[in-house]
């Protein structure tokens, strides 16, 4: 199955500060021509509320399929295809278009 930006996912995601993973939920947020390549680009979901400028609490995280409110990270990983657990949604298109918007700021260079 290919997947969609602002598609929601299940998928082992790897910790940033150690050699582990967990499984959680992820936002897609690389592009259909990318993602037909067999892999895909994700931002973590989280359940903690905001801390840095770059995060996005969800308004519409029910409409989502996610099971409690939740914040998207912008804690990026790569992962095959094959690694995807679930489709659990996709985000709105307003929480869509603010997770764009700190995908942009993180990717800004002077």
């Amino acid at each position: 199955m290919a997947f969609n930006a602002a598609d929601v996912v299940l998928v082992p995601f790897p910790y940033r500060d150690r050699l582990a993973e967990r499984t959680r939920p992820a936002v897609v947020i690389s592009g259909k021509d990318y993602n037909t390549k067999g892999d895909i680009i994700v931002a973590a979901i989280t359940s903690h509320p905001a801390r840095f400028d770059t995060d996005y609490a969800l308004l519409d995280w029910a409409r989502a399929g996610l099971k409690t409110s939740s914040t998207v990270r912008m804690l990026l990983a790569t992962a095959a295809e094959a690694r995807i657990l679930l489709h659990v949604g996709q985000l709105s298109d307003r929480d869509w278009g603010e997770v764009k918007s700190r995908i942009t700021r993180v990717f800004t260079w002077p």
